[in-house]
Protein backbone atom coordinates (compact mmCIF):
# COMPACT_ATOMS: atom_id res chain seq x y z
CA UNK A 1 0.00 0.00 0.00
CA UNK A 2 1.16 3.49 -0.98
CA UNK A 3 2.00 6.32 1.35
CA UNK A 4 -0.80 8.35 0.27
CA UNK A 5 -3.46 5.63 0.26
CA UNK A 6 -1.59 4.21 3.87
CA UNK A 7 -2.05 7.98 5.16
CA UNK A 8 -5.36 8.33 3.63
CA UNK A 9 -6.42 5.31 5.94
CA UNK A 10 -4.86 6.46 8.91
CA UNK A 11 -6.59 9.84 8.33
CA UNK A 12 -10.14 8.09 7.89
CA UNK A 13 -9.72 6.58 11.14
CA UNK A 14 -8.82 9.89 12.92
CA UNK A 15 -5.16 9.00 12.94
CA UNK A 16 -5.07 6.10 15.32
CA UNK A 17 -2.82 3.88 13.74
CA UNK A 18 -4.55 0.16 13.72
CA UNK A 19 -2.97 -3.35 15.33
CA UNK A 20 -1.92 -5.83 13.30
CA UNK A 21 -5.15 -7.97 14.09
CA UNK A 22 -6.93 -5.36 12.57
CA UNK A 23 -5.16 -5.01 9.28
CA UNK A 24 -2.66 -7.53 8.57
CA UNK A 25 -2.84 -11.16 9.27
CA UNK A 26 -4.58 -14.41 7.31
CA UNK A 27 -7.62 -13.27 9.24
CA UNK A 28 -8.28 -9.90 7.57
CA UNK A 29 -11.61 -8.97 5.49
CA UNK A 30 -10.85 -8.29 2.26
CA UNK A 31 -13.05 -7.45 -0.97
CA UNK A 32 -14.10 -11.77 -1.73
CA UNK A 33 -14.95 -11.93 2.37
CA UNK A 34 -17.20 -9.35 2.38
CA UNK A 35 -18.74 -10.16 -1.26
CA UNK A 36 -19.45 -13.61 -0.20
CA UNK A 37 -21.04 -12.26 3.20
CA UNK A 38 -23.08 -9.90 0.84
CA UNK A 39 -24.56 -12.44 -1.71
CA UNK A 40 -25.07 -14.67 1.16
CA UNK A 41 -27.62 -12.12 2.57
CA UNK A 42 -28.52 -11.01 -0.63
CA UNK A 43 -30.58 -14.34 -1.20
CA UNK A 44 -32.01 -14.33 2.50
CA UNK A 45 -33.20 -11.29 1.61
CA UNK A 46 -34.80 -12.26 -1.58
CA UNK A 47 -36.36 -15.45 0.58
CA UNK A 48 -36.70 -15.85 3.28
CA UNK A 49 -36.95 -12.10 4.27
CA UNK A 50 -39.74 -11.90 1.32
CA UNK A 51 -41.57 -14.24 2.91
CA UNK A 52 -41.50 -12.69 6.50
CA UNK A 53 -42.39 -9.63 4.85
CA UNK A 54 -45.40 -11.01 2.49
CA UNK A 55 -46.66 -12.42 6.19
CA UNK A 56 -46.42 -9.31 8.58
CA UNK A 57 -44.65 -6.37 6.85
CA UNK A 58 -43.62 -5.03 10.05
CA UNK A 59 -42.82 -8.11 11.84
CA UNK A 60 -40.88 -9.48 8.85
CA UNK A 61 -39.08 -6.20 8.75
CA UNK A 62 -37.65 -7.00 11.99
CA UNK A 63 -36.55 -10.69 11.09
CA UNK A 64 -34.93 -9.40 7.93
CA UNK A 65 -32.93 -6.73 9.92
CA UNK A 66 -31.82 -7.82 12.83
CA UNK A 67 -31.73 -12.15 11.72
CA UNK A 68 -30.89 -11.26 8.02
CA UNK A 69 -28.69 -8.65 8.27
CA UNK A 70 -27.11 -7.67 11.12
CA UNK A 71 -26.24 -10.99 12.97
CA UNK A 72 -24.54 -12.43 9.97
CA UNK A 73 -22.85 -8.79 9.65
CA UNK A 74 -21.83 -9.12 13.40
CA UNK A 75 -20.43 -12.82 12.71
CA UNK A 76 -18.31 -11.84 9.78
CA UNK A 77 -16.66 -9.21 11.88
CA UNK A 78 -16.37 -11.72 14.76
CA UNK A 79 -15.15 -14.13 12.54
CA UNK A 80 -12.17 -11.92 10.97
CA UNK A 81 -11.13 -10.82 14.96
CA UNK A 82 -11.25 -7.24 13.59
CA UNK A 83 -11.12 -4.59 16.19
CA UNK A 84 -14.89 -3.34 16.22
CA UNK A 85 -13.86 0.02 17.21
CA UNK A 86 -11.36 0.60 14.62
CA UNK A 87 -12.15 -1.34 11.53
CA UNK A 88 -15.92 -0.65 11.79
CA UNK A 89 -15.53 2.79 13.20
CA UNK A 90 -17.94 2.08 16.08
CA UNK A 91 -16.45 5.14 18.00
CA UNK A 92 -18.83 7.70 19.35
CA UNK A 93 -19.87 10.82 17.62
CA UNK A 94 -19.18 14.14 18.33
CA UNK A 95 -21.91 16.32 19.02
CA UNK A 96 -20.92 18.59 16.84
CA UNK A 97 -21.35 16.82 13.82
CA UNK A 98 -25.09 16.11 14.82
CA UNK A 99 -26.73 19.20 13.17
CA UNK A 100 -24.71 19.49 9.97
CA UNK A 101 -25.67 15.54 9.50
CA UNK A 102 -29.02 15.94 10.11
CA UNK A 103 -29.48 18.97 7.86
CA UNK A 104 -27.83 17.24 5.30
CA UNK A 105 -30.04 13.81 5.46
CA UNK A 106 -32.74 16.43 5.21
CA UNK A 107 -31.57 17.94 2.42
CA UNK A 108 -30.35 14.86 0.45
CA UNK A 109 -33.72 13.50 1.11
CA UNK A 110 -35.14 16.16 -0.92
CA UNK A 111 -32.89 16.07 -3.79
CA UNK A 112 -33.69 11.93 -4.04
CA UNK A 113 -37.40 12.21 -3.55
CA UNK A 114 -37.11 15.06 -6.59
CA UNK A 115 -35.53 13.15 -8.95
CA UNK A 116 -37.66 9.85 -7.98
CA UNK A 117 -40.82 11.44 -8.24
CA UNK A 118 -39.55 13.07 -11.76
CA UNK A 119 -38.30 9.25 -13.22
CA UNK A 120 -41.97 7.75 -11.80
CA UNK A 121 -43.86 10.54 -13.49
CA UNK A 122 -42.23 10.27 -17.02
CA UNK A 123 -42.71 6.74 -16.84
CA UNK A 124 -46.35 7.60 -16.07
CA UNK A 125 -46.75 9.11 -19.35
CA UNK A 126 -46.41 5.71 -21.25
CA UNK A 127 -48.50 4.09 -18.97
CA UNK A 128 -46.64 2.83 -16.39
CA UNK A 129 -48.51 2.51 -12.55
CA UNK A 130 -46.44 3.27 -9.51
CA UNK A 131 -46.78 0.01 -7.12
CA UNK A 132 -47.60 0.74 -3.33
CA UNK A 133 -44.50 -0.90 -1.73
CA UNK A 134 -45.51 0.65 1.19
CA UNK A 135 -49.13 1.61 2.56
CA UNK A 136 -48.64 4.98 4.35
CA UNK A 137 -49.41 5.10 8.15
CA UNK A 138 -53.09 6.05 8.91
CA UNK A 139 -52.88 5.98 12.38
CA UNK A 140 -50.26 7.86 14.95
CA UNK A 141 -49.67 4.17 15.96
CA UNK A 142 -48.99 3.18 13.13
CA UNK A 143 -46.72 5.73 11.88
CA UNK A 144 -44.99 5.27 15.26
CA UNK A 145 -44.24 1.91 14.79
CA UNK A 146 -43.55 2.35 10.73
CA UNK A 147 -41.04 5.01 12.40
CA UNK A 148 -39.44 2.19 14.84
CA UNK A 149 -38.88 -0.54 12.19
CA UNK A 150 -37.87 1.82 8.59
CA UNK A 151 -35.73 4.08 10.80
CA UNK A 152 -34.17 2.64 14.24
CA UNK A 153 -33.78 -0.61 12.64
CA UNK A 154 -33.15 -0.58 9.10
CA UNK A 155 -30.80 2.35 10.31
CA UNK A 156 -28.80 0.42 12.79
CA UNK A 157 -28.66 -3.14 10.57
CA UNK A 158 -27.73 -1.79 7.24
CA UNK A 159 -25.31 0.39 8.66
CA UNK A 160 -23.23 -1.71 10.08
CA UNK A 161 -23.40 -4.53 7.24
CA UNK A 162 -22.38 -1.86 4.78
CA UNK A 163 -20.74 0.74 6.29
CA UNK A 164 -19.21 -1.27 9.11
CA UNK A 165 -18.62 -4.32 7.50
CA UNK A 166 -18.49 -4.64 3.53
CA UNK A 167 -16.94 -0.87 3.20
CA UNK A 168 -14.13 -1.26 5.17
CA UNK A 169 -13.00 -4.53 4.14
CA UNK A 170 -12.60 -2.99 0.57
CA UNK A 171 -10.75 0.33 1.81
CA UNK A 172 -7.41 -1.71 1.23
CA UNK A 173 -7.74 -0.58 -2.47
CA UNK A 174 -8.23 3.24 -1.47
CA UNK A 175 -11.32 4.69 0.61
CA UNK A 176 -13.00 6.58 -3.12
CA UNK A 177 -13.44 2.51 -4.42
CA UNK A 178 -14.72 1.64 -1.31
CA UNK A 179 -17.18 4.14 -1.32
CA UNK A 180 -17.99 4.05 -4.76
CA UNK A 181 -18.47 -0.05 -4.75
CA UNK A 182 -19.93 -0.62 -1.46
CA UNK A 183 -22.56 2.11 -2.42
CA UNK A 184 -23.55 0.17 -5.86
CA UNK A 185 -23.80 -2.89 -3.35
CA UNK A 186 -26.26 -0.95 -1.28
CA UNK A 187 -27.83 0.63 -4.28
CA UNK A 188 -28.49 -3.19 -5.68
CA UNK A 189 -29.48 -4.43 -2.57
CA UNK A 190 -32.42 -2.52 -2.45
CA UNK A 191 -33.96 -4.40 -5.69
CA UNK A 192 -35.92 -1.51 -7.18
CA UNK A 193 -34.41 0.25 -10.31
CA UNK A 194 -36.37 3.23 -9.91
CA UNK A 195 -34.71 3.98 -6.92
CA UNK A 196 -31.66 2.85 -8.17
CA UNK A 197 -29.82 6.18 -8.25
CA UNK A 198 -31.05 7.75 -5.54
CA UNK A 199 -30.04 4.83 -3.47
CA UNK A 200 -26.32 4.61 -4.67
CA UNK A 201 -26.13 8.82 -4.20
CA UNK A 202 -27.50 7.92 -0.30
CA UNK A 203 -25.15 5.48 0.07
CA UNK A 204 -22.22 7.53 -1.02
CA UNK A 205 -23.33 10.58 1.04
CA UNK A 206 -23.54 7.47 4.05
CA UNK A 207 -20.62 6.47 3.30
CA UNK A 208 -18.85 10.21 3.50
CA UNK A 209 -20.41 10.98 6.48
CA UNK A 210 -18.72 7.56 8.10
CA UNK A 211 -15.85 8.26 7.50
CA UNK A 212 -15.63 12.14 7.57
CA UNK A 213 -16.91 11.84 11.26
CA UNK A 214 -14.87 9.02 11.99
CA UNK A 215 -17.90 7.12 13.35
CA UNK A 216 -20.74 4.63 12.06
CA UNK A 217 -22.95 6.07 14.27
CA UNK A 218 -22.77 9.45 11.96
CA UNK A 219 -23.57 7.06 8.91
CA UNK A 220 -26.54 5.34 11.12
CA UNK A 221 -27.67 8.66 12.68
CA UNK A 222 -28.28 10.10 9.01
CA UNK A 223 -29.83 6.76 7.64
CA UNK A 224 -32.07 6.58 10.59
CA UNK A 225 -32.62 10.47 9.84
CA UNK A 226 -33.34 9.89 6.10
CA UNK A 227 -35.46 6.98 6.80
CA UNK A 228 -37.75 9.15 9.41
CA UNK A 229 -38.11 11.86 6.96
CA UNK A 230 -39.54 9.89 4.62
CA UNK A 231 -41.32 7.80 6.68
CA UNK A 232 -42.78 10.97 8.12
CA UNK A 233 -43.51 12.09 4.69
CA UNK A 234 -45.91 8.98 4.00
CA UNK A 235 -47.84 9.77 6.97
CA UNK A 236 -48.35 13.48 6.27
CA UNK A 237 -48.69 12.92 2.50
CA UNK A 238 -51.83 9.83 3.51
CA UNK A 239 -51.75 8.62 -0.23
CA UNK A 240 -52.49 5.07 -0.85
CA UNK A 241 -51.43 5.47 -4.68
CA UNK A 242 -47.59 6.91 -3.98
CA UNK A 243 -46.20 9.08 -1.82
CA UNK A 244 -43.54 9.96 -4.60
CA UNK A 245 -46.05 10.97 -7.39
CA UNK A 246 -46.25 14.91 -8.72
CA UNK A 247 -48.05 16.61 -11.09
CA UNK A 248 -46.29 17.43 -14.09
CA UNK A 249 -47.43 20.73 -14.50
CA UNK A 250 -46.81 21.57 -10.30
CA UNK A 251 -43.01 21.10 -11.01
CA UNK A 252 -42.66 24.97 -11.27
CA UNK A 253 -43.51 24.87 -7.75
CA UNK A 254 -40.57 22.53 -6.44
CA UNK A 255 -38.07 24.95 -7.96
CA UNK A 256 -37.60 26.89 -5.04
CA UNK A 257 -37.67 23.88 -2.65
CA UNK A 258 -34.88 22.24 -4.91
CA UNK A 259 -32.95 25.31 -5.15
CA UNK A 260 -32.82 25.36 -0.84
CA UNK A 261 -32.18 21.59 -0.91
CA UNK A 262 -29.23 22.19 -3.15
CA UNK A 263 -27.98 24.49 -1.34
CA UNK A 264 -28.59 23.01 1.86
CA UNK A 265 -26.15 19.87 0.79
CA UNK A 266 -23.51 21.74 -0.53
CA UNK A 267 -23.03 23.82 2.46
CA UNK A 268 -23.63 21.00 5.16
CA UNK A 269 -21.33 18.81 3.13
CA UNK A 270 -18.63 21.71 3.43
CA UNK A 271 -19.10 21.92 6.76
CA UNK A 272 -18.95 18.24 7.47
CA UNK A 273 -15.04 18.48 5.78
CA UNK A 274 -14.43 21.72 7.74
CA UNK A 275 -15.16 19.80 10.33
CA UNK A 276 -14.08 16.96 10.33
CA UNK A 277 -10.57 18.07 8.87
CA UNK A 278 -9.80 14.72 7.30
CA UNK A 279 -7.86 15.54 3.40
CA UNK A 280 -10.55 15.68 0.68
CA UNK A 281 -11.61 11.88 -0.71
CA UNK A 282 -10.60 12.82 -4.28
CA UNK A 283 -7.63 14.40 -3.77
CA UNK A 284 -5.69 10.68 -3.19
CA UNK A 285 -7.68 8.90 -5.89
CA UNK A 286 -6.42 6.32 -8.02
CA UNK A 287 -9.34 4.35 -8.97
CA UNK A 288 -13.09 4.40 -8.68
CA UNK A 289 -13.53 0.83 -8.13
CA UNK A 290 -11.53 -1.98 -6.19
CA UNK A 291 -9.46 -4.34 -7.85
CA UNK A 292 -11.21 -7.13 -8.21
CA UNK A 293 -14.73 -5.64 -8.09
CA UNK A 294 -16.46 -8.10 -10.97
CA UNK A 295 -16.57 -10.94 -9.38
CA UNK A 296 -19.40 -14.24 -9.82
CA UNK A 297 -20.70 -12.90 -6.62
CA UNK A 298 -21.11 -9.82 -7.98
CA UNK A 299 -22.54 -10.84 -11.41
CA UNK A 300 -24.69 -13.02 -9.24
CA UNK A 301 -25.79 -9.70 -7.39
CA UNK A 302 -26.52 -8.17 -10.75
CA UNK A 303 -28.90 -10.81 -12.07
CA UNK A 304 -30.99 -10.90 -8.76
CA UNK A 305 -31.41 -7.05 -9.14
CA UNK A 306 -32.28 -7.83 -12.98
CA UNK A 307 -35.20 -10.03 -12.10
CA UNK A 308 -36.50 -8.14 -9.37
CA UNK A 309 -36.35 -5.05 -11.68
CA UNK A 310 -37.86 -6.64 -14.60
CA UNK A 311 -40.71 -7.70 -12.54
CA UNK A 312 -41.33 -4.25 -11.06
CA UNK A 313 -41.59 -2.91 -14.70
CA UNK A 314 -43.92 -6.43 -15.47
CA UNK A 315 -46.35 -5.11 -12.65
CA UNK A 316 -46.18 -1.67 -13.31
CA UNK A 317 -46.73 -1.81 -17.21
CA UNK A 318 -49.50 -4.54 -16.27
CA UNK A 319 -47.36 -6.69 -18.73
CA UNK A 320 -49.11 -10.19 -18.73
CA UNK A 321 -52.06 -8.83 -16.52
CA UNK A 322 -50.06 -9.12 -13.52
CA UNK A 323 -51.25 -5.95 -11.65
CA UNK A 324 -54.47 -7.90 -11.11
CA UNK A 325 -52.57 -10.73 -9.64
Amino acid sequence: MGDSMQNERDSAVNGSSLNDGLNGGPNKPDLRAAMRLYIFIFILLLTIGALAQTLHFEIGMIVTQVLLILLPALWFLRRHRVDISGFARLKPLRAGFVPTIIILAASMWVLNMIIASGMVTGLMEFGYEPITVLEPPETLQEYLILLLVLSVFAGICEEVLFRGAIMPSMEGHGLVPAVVFSSLLFALFHVTFLNLFSTFILGMVMAVVVIKTGSLWGGILYHMANNAIAVTYLYIAGQQETATEIDPQGYWVLLPLFLVAVAGSYFSLRLLQKQSGIEPLLKNRKNWLPRGWFSAAFVAAVILFLIMALLEFAIGFNWFGLAEL
